[in-house]
């Protein structure tokens, strides 16, 4: 039979680990079936994505569900089962493993497993290859010839060491996140979570992840995202991985994972201190950091522990690392929020993830539904209108302050301006509710079609506000603006902070040798030629020091060969300009 394992991911940089691993591990049995899996995104058309699964002439389709493209996979089968008439369909994934007889009253699939795919998937595909009954198949829901839904007992968690590495063409994958699984399961009960459901944890032999971290470090991935729902509740397990990692450097890829903050201790901090800028992402899920909220929600958290953490590794200086908070869970008004908000915001992390809770299927929150008086949207992703102390109000505001975070926050095209406009709000939260009040009032469209759209509004919003110093913001912005970037022309919003340098003066700068030679060059060519190397740096004269707010004439180089965890360019500033021209 031939067997197609399809995947349709947020963003084209995903991949889907989950029809890999389950075609390896059917593979693997060498059942003499055809498999064979094929990706698509959210923003393919299903005309399109229809063609190309026609085309391919299955017997058998299966689909990978999640709350992001569960509606095109029910507008899939549908159109599937009119073009061809005898294939089967299979579901699986989060989206459809809690609430299966729903899903195959509202969808045309055939067949829908439950919990971990790999052993239910192939059991069920050498039932239908040989015609026999499938009432015996753990994991699986389906209907009987009378119609009638039957529900299999739930099959046994999967030996990790049973799965095969589930990357093999690497071409196809080269500019894409490898996702990649050390571990099942969660030790935690956070009650919006899936992984709160399964009990206990589950680890692949430590020798087995090096060995196929291995294979990403000598393929030079750019980034393996590890989807373990809590890296670190092993710590001598994590440390052996980020000792292995640190040790086998390839200076390339970077690795992403998931940590709880409350169990990160000086040991496995003293292991990150070892590694090269670049090499380790983590993110921590602060959640909120109302207690009565925690207990509600089941989660423990010392914030006053993760802050200390966090404080370490940013000192560090090397890590990425990413603070996530989820606005509506139960007991948290506005009020609340920006609290927890204003908490997190404060230890400045490089990047704050405000999401909004999803009341998924099967996780404990819907049981909480009635008492905390939660209403959210029937389809998915499920998220939050309203609570008991959150109204829909409140959420739109909270969105557009999201949009605020997301755009001029988590670019980090922004540090220094938004250091600067801090200083005239109370807290971080009424400075990005202000920013997206000012939206709401003054601006229709997004921000993000163009670059310059961004600075342009927060420029405008400086100038909407009286106490802001517009004359020292235009130049801190244009400092922003430089540290990413070397200009390509004048931006419209640039003309009142013009390089002071004259036009002969600044072509003298810049090919002046020795001043790149004395400031810049000094065992930093390596494998760059120097004419090559100087086309990436930039000189400017700025009436404003950025970094004080002095009122002064300074020089800098941004050399963008150069860059920081922020992807800063370095920079070089020269308060002394007869001491810079005497270069």
């Amino acid at each position: 039979m031939k067997i197609l394992l399809c995947a349709i991911n947020a963003k084209y940089i995903h991949t889907n680990i989950a029809i890999r691993q389950i075609k390896k591990y059917c593979e693997m049995k060498n059942d003499n079936n055809d498999y064979k899996k094929i990706e698509f995104t959210i923003n393919n058309y299903i005309p399109d994505i229809l063609a190309d699964i026609y085309k391919l002439n299955p017997d058998i389709v299966g689909f990978s569900c999640y709350i992001w493209n569960m509606e095109m996979v029910k507008k899939l089968c549908s159109s599937l089962k009119k073009i061809l008439p005898k294939v089967k369909i299979i579901l699986g994934g989060p989206e459809v493993s809690y609430n299966t007889e729903e899903v195959l009253i509202n969808t045309k699939c055939d067949y829908v497993v439950s919990g971990e795919g790999e052993k239910v998937f192939y059991n069920l595909i050498q039932k239908l290859s040989t015609n026999l009954d499938v009432s015996e198949v753990l994991g699986l829901t389906y209907k009987e010839h009378q119609g009638e839904i039957k529900k299999n007992k739930s099959e046994y968690p999967l030996e990790l060491s049973e799965l095969s590495f589930p990357y093999d063409d690497f071409e196809e994958i080269k500019h894409k996140i490898c996702y990649y699984e050390a571990s099942r399961g969660c030790p935690f009960n956070c009650k919006y979570c899936l992984s709160s459901i399964e009990k206990g944890v589950r680890f692949l032999p430590i020798e087995k992840v090096k060995k196929e971290l291995g294979v990403f470090l000598e393929q030079k991935v750019n980034q393996v995202k590890f989807v373990d729902r809590t890296f670190n509740c092993n710590e001598g397990y994590a440390i052996e991985i980020i000792r292995f990692l640190t040790e086998n450097d390839n200076k390339i890829t970077n690795f992403h994972f998931e940590v709880a903050a409350d169990l990160i201790t000086d040991k496995f901090l003293s292991e990150l201190s070892y590694a090269r800028k670049g090499l380790f992402q983590l993110e921590i899920g602060v959640q909120t950091t109302n207690r009565e909220t925690l207990e509600v929600i089941s989660r423990k958290s010392d914030f006053s522990h993760l802050s200390r953490v966090v404080n370490k590794i940013l000192d560090l200086k090397t890590i990425h690392i990413h603070l996530d908070l989820i606005a509506g869970l139960p007991l948290e008004n506005i009020e609340s929020f920006s609290k927890s908000f204003d908490d997190v915001y404060n230890l400045k992390p490089h990047q704050l993830q405000l999401g909004f809770l999803k009341v998924l299927k099967g996780s404990q929150m819907e049981k909480l539904i009635q008492k905390y008086l939660i209403e959210y949207n029937d389809f998915p992703p499920y998220e939050i209108l309203s609570t008991s102390v959150l109204s829909y109000k409140d959420v739109l505001t909270l969105r557009g302050v999201e949009d605020m975070v997301e755009n001029f926050y988590n670019t980090n095209r922004f540090v220094n301006s938004i250091k600067y406009l801090s200083g005239f709000f109370n807290s971080g939260y009424n400075l990005f509710s202000s920013m997206a009040s000012y939206k709401e009032e003054y601006y229709q469209s997004s921000l993000v079609h163009n670059k310059n759209t961004a600075y342009e509004f927060l420029l405008n919003f400086a100038k909407n506000n009286a106490q802001i110093d517009i004359d020292i913001f235009i130049w801190i912005l244009k400092y922003d603006y430089l540290l990413h970037e070397k200009p390509k022309g004048n931006p419209e919003w640039t003309n009142l902070c013009r390089n002071l340098f004259d036009k002969d003066e600044s072509y003298y700068l810049s090919n002046k040798t020795n001043i790149i030679d004395d400031v810049i060059l000094k065992n930093r060519l390596n494998n760059f030629e120097k004419k090559e190397y100087i086309k990436n740096i930039h000189i400017e004269k700025l009436a404003i020091n950025p970094i004080n707010y002095i009122n002064e004439e300074i020089i800098v180089i941004f050399d963008y060969n150069q860059r920081d965890i922020y992807e800063n360019s370095e920079v070089f500033i020269f308060q002394d300009i007869d001491k810079f021209n005497y270069l």
